[in-house]
């Protein structure tokens, strides 16, 4: 299934265009591409600090970037953030490896 697209805008100052062009005639990437890995990194990060900050679980992390409860606790350990495992996060895991 393909998910559908939208249109968004953005004004960018002259300084961040500059240096978003230097980043995409290194990397000969198109504009799209790059602003699409941006959202993907910057989201990312974002969702790893809100739960670093205690302000998510790790079910609700997954949830929010897409990906597995498994993925995303590999990415707390690529980051080097500990897990909190409270009660829920533990009934998340187990939920999401073994079912209910």
């Amino acid at each position: 299934m393909v998910e559908k697209s939208s249109v968004v805008t953005v004004r960018l100052s002259q300084r961040d265009l500059r240096r978003v062009e230097a980043v995409r005639a290194l990397e000969q990437v198109d504009r799209s591409t790059l602003f699409k890995e941006f959202i993907e990194d910057g989201l990312r990060r974002r969702v790893v600090r809100l739960y670093s900050a205690g302000k998510l679980s790790a079910g609700r992390g997954a949830e929010v970037l897409g990906v597995s409860l498994r993925e995303f606790l590999e990415l707390l350990e690529r980051e080097c953030v500990p897990v909190n495992w409270d009660f829920e996060g533990i009934r998340e895991y187990l939920k999401a490896k073994y079912g209910e």
